[in-house]
């Protein structure tokens, strides 16, 4: 039920009244302003739009929802001039103002815009011109104490001409109900190398809704993995805008899906420069009656020739309950590419394999385990990321199947 005090720290006087008692500095007061009133003003996504076609907020109404703190862990070897650290704290240090919420606005949608107005546990991390950070940037965002609340993690990396920088981000929460609204903006300067790993490790009744946005100039590349085995509902939203002549981009997931998950994953390719490359790889597993929906674009504009870009989603049903959906696309509109691809699967296991296995001394689940984590290597083994251990998902994939749905 909604309650008029919980209403009321979403509007824009109660917002701009906590920003100023975190003295702020005035360009993040007007730009909480702008995402309160964005907030009154929107509404919630329906089913009726592309991208939330398959996932029903009936029932979810943010505005009901009380904002509540994270637990926010930063661990960096940072390199001079460098920073890796809280995002209220980052924002005086670093030139920020022109990037923190020019990539994911604030009036885009309602989710954005309560994160916008409401988030208070930010990172940021900064490399300056030539930085390199030795070792891979480690975060993470326990969402524990918003139990029956909202929480609105925000992370803003800035890699500057020539930086390399790689950030590990795990999201942590308890099994009590939470929703969550985050906003990952990444800015890759020319030549400029970044890589984003976030592990999904959400409690059982946690919803998350979570826009990852990257701008890519001359000659950078910025490599995106994530790992979605948490929560009971995960809904990423993945999107490179490949403006710079020779940027490279990669989006690659896995989902191991049990019981009543739902792993939804939007993708988006945005050619306009030219000579620019991509490739997006999603696989999911699925037990119980679980379920994964995918929805991915390829768009190469008339500004962007020689582009070259890749889009594949497949997906294993291990029980006879679980469903998913494949929807890539491509919006080509330039006749001199080099190439551009997609490619869809959903399919039941297969039974040669598997009795293939199960004829070397293995019983059904163990065979299933050995063929699903073989399923997540081959995307796992090509993304090069810092952190991202292949033993380790064995063992989380064999631990979660050990008791799935079969």
């Amino acid at each position: 039920m909604t309650t008029g005090s919980t209403v009321q720290q979403y509007d824009e006087a109660r917002v701009v009244a906590a920003s100023t008692a975190r003295n702020e500095p005035a360009w993040l007061r007007d730009r909480r302003a702008e995402a309160a009133r964005a907030f009154s003003a929107l509404p919630m996504p329906t089913q009726a739009l592309r991208p939330w076609r398959y996932v029903d907020l009936a029932g979810l109404d943010l505005g009901a929802v009380a904002p509540g703190a994270s637990t926010v862990t930063v661990t960096a070897n940072v390199p001079n001039g460098a920073f890796a650290g809280s995002l209220a704290e980052g924002v005086g240090k670093v030139a920020a103002a022109d990037r923190l919420g020019t990539l994911l606005l604030a009036t885009e949608g309602r989710f954005l815009a309560a994160n916008a107005a409401q988030w208070s546990d930010g990172v940021l991390v900064y490399a300056p011109k030539g930085a390199t950070f030795d070792a891979p940037v480690q975060v993470t965002i326990d969402a524990s104490a918003a139990a029956n609340g909202a929480a609105y993690p925000r992370v803003l990396v800035i890699a500057e001409e020539q930086a390399e920088v790689s950030i590990v981000l795990r999201l942590e929460s308890g099994d009590a109900p939470i929703t969550v609204a985050g906003a990952v903006e990444v800015f890759a300067g020319q030549a400029a190398r970044v890589k984003l790993l976030v592990d999904d490790r959400w409690g059982a009744q946690t919803r998350d809704f979570t826009w990852v946005r990257a701008r890519l100039e001359r000659d950078s590349d910025v490599q995106f993995a994530s790992i979605a085995m948490g929560g009971l509902l995960v809904k990423q939203t993945i999107e490179m805008m490949l403006e710079g002549e020779g940027s490279n981009s990669g989006i690659r997931a896995v989902a191991l899906g049990d019981a009543q998950q739902h792993f939804d994953f939007v993708t988006l390719q945005d050619h306009t420069g030219p000579k620019t490359t991509s490739i997006v790889e999603v696989k999911a597993a699925l037990a119980g009656a679980s379920r994964q929906a995918y929805y991915g674009i390829t768009r190469v504009g008339e500004t962007a020739k020689g582009a070259d870009a890749d889009q594949t989603n497949r997906n294993l049903l291990i029980s006879g309950e679980a469903k998913a959906d494949s929807d890539p696309v491509l919006e080509i509109l330039t006749a001199d590419v080099i190439r551009c691809g997609h490619h869809a699967a959903v399919g039941p296991v297969d039974q040669e394999a598997l009795f293939y296995l199960q004829s070397r001394g293995l019983d059904t689940r163990a065979a299933l385990q050995q063929m699903v984590a073989g399923f997540f290597h081959s995307v796992v083994g090509a993304t090069g990321m810092p952190g991202l251990d292949e033993d380790e998902l064995t063992a989380r994939v064999q631990a979660k199947l050990a008791t799935a749905e079969l």
